[in-house]
């Protein structure tokens, strides 16, 4: 027993669990129940060995010796409380970098989806209002509008505003996208609307 609980024996099995946590901790994703159990199994191999050494010194376990026990233990415990903590710390990270990335892809594909839809009403936007028929082509021109914020609203409405919320819940805001994200009124505060998504894509944080 004696020799089995000996430094020789304990000590290369807590190493290696402690840094098996800490590269199961540097994943991406973490590997935090991996990590964890490393991290539980090199404090108990640790309080084990601690354990045996009060157990096993009973007669000349005086103060000094209490205190160095007490020490220990507390560091076993502390070690353990901050290696858990590190985890959390490493899964939250991860999180919120995977959340900005998915945040800053969705911004950017629904501002060049927005380009790609103005320009494609673009070609078959009526010619400008004429003398001769004034009031025709203004008519058409309307009913061409119309139409074209009814078809933005179907495809980019909700996920416009939806977008804008999330960006503004991280501090990313921009005064012409407020003014024009909720319902865009013509094709030019629609390409307002995808300048700024892009704009702002671009000052999302890794």
């Amino acid at each position: 027993m004696r020799r089995a609980i000996s430094w020789p024996y304990v000590g290369p099995p807590v190493i290696l669990l402690v840094a098996l946590g800490e590269i199961g901790g540097r994943l991406a994703p973490p590997a935090v129940e991996v990590s964890t159990w490393c991290f539980g199994s090199a404090a108990f191999l640790l309080g084990l060995k601690l354990l045996y050494w009060i157990v096993a010194s009973p007669r000349s376990f005086g103060r000094p010796e209490r205190l160095a026990a007490f020490v220990m233990c507390a560091a076993i415990a502390i070690g353990w409380y901050a290696s858990i903590q590190w985890l959390h710390e490493r899964q939250f990270d991860y999180l919120v970098a995977a959340q900005n990335a998915n945040l800053k892809l969705t911004a950017a594909e629904l501002s060049a989806s927005i380009f790609a839809f103005v320009a494609e009403h673009a070609r078959h936007a009526p010619h400008p209002p004429r003398p001769a028929t004034w009031n025709q082509d203004e008519a058409a021109f309307f009913i061409y509008e119309t139409a074209m914020v009814e078809e933005f609203e179907r495809q980019f409405g909700k996920p416009t505003r939806v977008t804008h919320d999330v960006l503004r819940q991280i501090g990313l805001r921009d005064r012409d996208l407020d003014a024009f994200y909720a319902h865009p009124a013509n094709a030019f505060q629609m390409r307002i609307v995808a300048q700024r998504l892009h704009a702002l894509a671009a000052r999302i944080p890794e």
